[in-house]
């Protein structure tokens, strides 16, 4: 029954079979087109993410550099802006220094014309000065001085054997150029002698200096160097040829006999192992204690010092010789006869005061540095032989570099113009406060050693030069006085008590007495 419909049934499930075979084997074809067009896709992938991370990475170091170059510029803007602040601080410090000095200046023309046309309206012959003043307002030396600046550094060589380690181009602004340890370094300075220079022609540059304490100036010289290029010598020299103290002394009192009489009174102190010594006193010298003025008078006062008047130039010079042969010295590497303190001599000279104006009071100090070899130098000697007193030279020769040191402390913080000056760091410094302090002016007197053995100490005297030439005190002022010998309310405001602020004792007076108890009397009796 079944065997007639079987084949059409078959016929029709193999005809389905077929068809849905074909349908299978589409599908796997599609199936596998869709996996070549995956793997495709994912190699396609893998390269954008590749490049996306190398694209990130050349990002990140693209902003990083960018980062260092803002940093960098950053940086140079914020220096820049640190110049510029501290330019225009310099800026308005030299427009204030200007405004003094153009003041000063005016004030000065205008008193000499005030002199000029008072002198004429006496004689009209010529123009003769009015009674009770010897001179006019102001001088030639005292404006050169604030035009040449307050502090300068003058340089000298010691005559000797020429050397390729040491050379010099003199004159103003010349340079002296070492080649120490295979380094060359050429120090400029306002003025190089050569090692032929006279006694005449050093004193020469200083002399416009010297002769401004008799209008009212506060002039310090002080000579520095090692032991052994000739400070003495420069300071001192033989009486065949005098060095600069006496031929400042000389023109002083010179032109004081031709324009006038004022009050001269002379102080002469050491500075041994940081005690204080009076080379002047009746008695033997002792210590002195050095102290702060009274609150707002400023100042140095030194309890117990003497103040000598002086009436001529022959009685100076002999307290002078007395002052130097009470000085301590001794014998080193470096000198026979090395001076082991410092000395510092103080010549003030008041000009009376006219009937119609103030006076003056005109400062001079003249230092003497001890040598500024370091201590193993200076105590060679007594370890060669034996010496017993080597521990004794050695401790001078510290306290020497250690007050020296002081001093060079003093001159870093006056260049970079800090609000605190270590003044109180030594005796030395102290002493020296008034000398360099505002309106004051320094001079700086530098001899330095040719030879080989000396270069080590010549380039340290160099470099300490080199910082004090670059040290401004601003424009020099004068110290006035009132007829009743009060300091001016037009004065400057330079400390008024000057650097030794103890009374000038005259003759007869108990202000120091000698070793029995009795007053020192006049110069003449101290020096007999």
């Amino acid at each position: 029954l079944l065997a007639p419909w079987l084949p059409p049934l078959l016929q029709e499930e193999a005809e389905a079979l077929v068809e849905l075979q074909g349908q299978l084997q589409e599908a796997q074809e599609a199936t596998e087109t869709l996996r070549v067009q995956l793997g495709v896709q994912e190699v396609q992938l893998q390269g954008l993410r590749g490049a996306l991370r190398q694209l990130q990475q050349e990002t990140e170091q693209s902003c990083r550099r960018e980062l260092q170059q803002v940093h960098g510029q950053l940086a140079g803007l914020r220096a820049r802006m640190a110049s510029l602040r501290q330019g225009c601080g310099d800026l308005r410090g030299l427009v204030s220094t200007f405004t003094q000095s153009c003041q000063g200046s005016l004030s000065e023309a205008r008193g000499q014309v005030s002199w000029a046309l008072r002198a004429l309206s006496v004689s009209g012959a010529g123009p003769q000065l009015p009674e009770g003043q010897q001179e006019p307002p102001t001088g030639c030396p005292g404006r050169l001085l604030e035009l040449k600046g307050n502090i300068r550094v003058l340089c000298r060589l010691r005559p000797g054997t020429p050397s390729s380690l040491v050379s010099s181009a003199p004159g103003p602004g010349g340079t002296v150029t070492t080649c120490y340890r295979g380094h060359q370094r050429r120090f400029r300075l306002d003025w190089v002698f050569p090692p032929d220079a006279s006694q005449e022609e050093v004193f020469r540059e200083l002399e416009p200096a010297v002769l401004s304490c008799l209008r009212g100036y506060s002039v310090c010289i002080f000579t520095y160097g090692q032991t052994g290029p000739g400070k003495p010598y420069t300071m001192e020299g033989p009486p065949e040829d005098p060095g600069i103290a006496p031929r400042a002394l000389q023109s002083l009192f010179r032109e004081m006999r031709a324009g006038g009489h004022p009050r001269v009174t002379l102080s002469m102190v050491e500075i041994y192992n940081e005690a204080v010594r009076d080379l002047l006193a009746p008695g033997p010298p002792e210590r002195l204690a050095v102290r702060q003025g009274p609150a707002g008078q400023g100042g140095i006062q030194v309890a117990g010092l003497t103040y000598w008047d002086v009436p001529n130039l022959e009685t100076l010079h002999q307290m002078l010789s007395l002052g130097r042969s009470n000085r301590a010295t001794a014998a080193t590497a470096m000198n026979q006869h090395s001076s082991r303190s410092h000395a510092l001599v103080t010549l003030t000279l008041e000009a009376a005061s006219p009937p119609r104006g103030p006076g003056t009071t005109g400062t001079l100090h003249l230092v003497d540095l001890a040598g500024s070899e370091r201590a193993r130098k200076a105590g060679a000697v007594c370890r060669a032989r034996g010496d017993t007193h080597d521990a004794q030279r050695l401790r001078e020769a510290r306290a020497i570099n250690r007050s020296l040191l002081a001093l060079g402390g003093v001159m870093t913080a006056l260049r970079a113009r800090r609000p605190h000056v270590p003044f109180r760091d030594s005796q030395l410094t102290r002493l020296l406060q008034p000398a360099l302090g505002p309106g004051a002016t320094a001079v700086l007197l530098l001899q330095i050693s040719t030879r080989p053995e000396d270069l080590g100490e010549t380039v340290c005297s160099l470099k300490f030069a080199e910082r004090v030439g670059r040290v401004e005190l601003g424009p020099a002022r004068r110290r006035r006085t009132r007829r009743s010998g009060t300091p001016s309310s037009l004065s400057t405001d330079t400390p008024l008590t000057g650097t030794l602020c103890t009374p000038t004792p005259s003759p007869g007076s108990p202000a120091s007495p000698g070793p029995d108890g009795s007053a020192p009397g006049s110069p003449e009796d101290l020096l007999s």
